[in-house]
């Protein structure tokens, strides 16, 4: 079995999380962002893709997008108890997103909670291409 490298890394910060994400282009960043933000709550490995959920997100420019989608993803592990284990970014722009995200239910007993985060910030936030790959920093209030 060959494990997949995460496209992320954490980021510590005094009372709170961040991370810096990676991918090869814009779209690419936004849905590992996504994947990799709910790794940090909970056990990506064991989330079934059961169930399909559109993510449509609009903000003035491409880091307001960023804590947008992140944001909604909060709200809809939180509000709608949806555990999503994997993305597709269908259509965006540096001003809107939409996407496909893949799921089941959150169940307490399955999905074990790794880290609660509150909210996405703007702190430190950050969105950059370097050496072919685009990248992302995000700082996560605990």
């Amino acid at each position: 079995m060959t494990t997949k490298r995460k496209p992320y890394h954490l980021i510590p910060h005094t009372g709170d999380l961040g991370m810096e994400v990676w991918g090869k282009d814009p779209a690419d960043l936004f849905a590992q962002a996504g994947w990799s933000f709910f790794d940090i709550m909970i056990e990506t490995g064991k989330i079934e893709l059961r169930q399909e959920r559109l993510v449509e997100v609009e903000a003035p420019d491409r880091e307001a997008l960023l804590v947008a989608w992140l944001g909604e993803l909060l709200y809809i592990f939180e509000i709608e108890r949806l555990a999503l284990g994997r993305f597709s970014i269908q259509a965006m722009t540096f001003q809107t997103l939409s996407a496909q995200g893949w799921g089941e239910p959150l169940d307490p007993q399955k999905h074990q909670i790794k880290t609660v985060i509150k909210a996405v910030t703007y702190h430190q936030l950050r969105i950059w291409e370097a050496k072919g790959l685009w990248r992302a920093r995000v700082i996560f209030d605990l």
